[in-house]
């Protein structure tokens, strides 16, 4: 009989924290649509934009890098 309240007690308890996550991540998500920017995603696309910008200078120091050291190399 132990064993069973026991059981009982640990399903009941599952069942409140998942139902609390539920509540706190509905309240959270209040006002998000899917498929539209949210309040967090003009900050990440900046920052995406400006990493991109920083890998697209870096590709083209070194594309440049590669065609001086290729002329060099066909002058000798």
């Amino acid at each position: 009989m132990g064993k069973v309240v026991v059981a009982g007690v640990f399903v009941v308890i599952v069942v409140v924290v998942i139902a609390g996550a539920y509540l706190i991540s509905r309240r959270q998500s209040r006002g998000v649509v899917p498929g539209e920017p949210d309040r967090v995603s003009e900050d990440v696309v900046a920052k995406l934009m400006t990493e991109l910008r920083k890998w697209q200078a870096e590709a083209e120091h070194w594309k440049s890098t590669a065609e001086r050291l290729q002329r060099e190399i066909d002058n000798r």
